[in-house]
């Protein structure tokens, strides 16, 4: 995220050091990723809709948050009194919008090692996998997801050690 023109150090001719807090989500069932059955985006795929609320969890970690950052510019001389907040869903990093789970309850789509439930040798990889709350780049967690349905499969094709 940049800083507003007029708080960079162009404006200002001296340095400027943003401080920022990652903020974990209160993980709601209703938060989702929706594709439309008739509708087109840009690239001609499905246009997509996001519904996503805030939470009192949520409000709250942000206002902790925000404290946190107005505690750490008192260190120096403030731009701004103002504490910057992204708006709420503007996520670069949507995850859970294909949970995995312990069990087949209809409240996720791929069991631990990332099979589909009920679809033999379905298995899917990435940040919709994350049933739990992150606040940050949620990168690594899926590499390790994505190994642990990969040694499942090398596991069935005999190649690999058991679990």
């Amino acid at each position: 995220h940049t800083l507003p023109p007029s708080l960079s150090a162009r404006t200002t001719g001296r340095p400027v050091i943003a401080a920022a807090a990652f903020v974990a989500k209160d993980v709601q069932w209703d938060d989702r990723v929706e594709f439309s059955e008739t509708e087109l985006d840009w690239a001609g795929l499905p246009r997509m809709s996001f519904h996503y609320r805030l939470t009192a969890l949520d409000r709250s970690r942000i206002a902790t948050a925000q404290s946190v950052v107005t505690k750490i510019s008192e260190i120096g001389r403030p731009l701004s009194e103002e504490v910057m907040s992204l708006p709420a869903g503007s996520s670069l990093h949507y995850q859970g919008t294909y949970r995995l789970g312990p069990r087949n309850d209809g409240t996720s789509v791929c069991d631990p090692n990332s099979e589909v439930w009920d679809v033999a040798n379905l298995f899917l990889a990435g940040n919709g996998l994350i049933p739990t709350e992150t606040a940050a780049n949620p990168t690594l967690t899926s590499v390790a997801l994505a190994t642990i349905g990969a040694e499942e499969i090398v596991r069935r094709l005999g190649d690999g050690p058991s679990r």
